[in-house]
């Protein structure tokens, strides 16, 4: 897919950051270990560890959190974006990237931190300029 900034949001991708996950899959409502922390991408759904039987031949991302925030890993996402000046953060020895913006905390005035996200104004790590995925695209 490549870079998206100056082309088309894909279908999958503008459904995988609208989503809500770790809710409980209405499918498996009864089943233990029910939370949707899975998408399709050949049928942009939320999918539960029961769900993945029926799409193991299809491209599937893991969900995962990191301070109560949906990220994907960078080597999983990679392959399917260009993830480059978008912040990563190390979590369980893997580098990862938010999904969606994350709420800014505290009163930001533009101009007091070296680097910002270009959409949305939140601090970050040089070189970047992102701090997720829906900021860039």
């Amino acid at each position: 897919v490549g870079s998206v900034s100056n082309s088309i949001i894909p279908k999958w991708l503008e459904v995988l950051l609208s989503e809500k996950f770790f809710n409980s899959c209405l499918v498996h409502e009864f089943e233990k270990k029910n939370e949707e922390n899975a998408f399709c991408l050949d049928c942009c759904l939320t999918l539960c560890i029961h769900c993945l039987p029926s799409h193991q031949s299809h491209k599937l991302l893991q969900i995962r959190r990191y301070v109560y925030q949906n990220v994907l890993r960078l080597k999983d996402v990679d392959i399917l974006l260009d993830c480059s000046f978008v912040q990563s953060y190390t979590t369980n020895n893997a580098k990862v990237v938010f999904l969606n913006q994350r709420p800014i905390k505290r009163q930001f005035i533009k101009g007091s931190a070296n680097y910002t996200c270009n959409q949305c104004h939140k601090s970050l790590q040089c070189p970047n300029i992102f701090c997720s995925i829906s900021c860039k695209v």
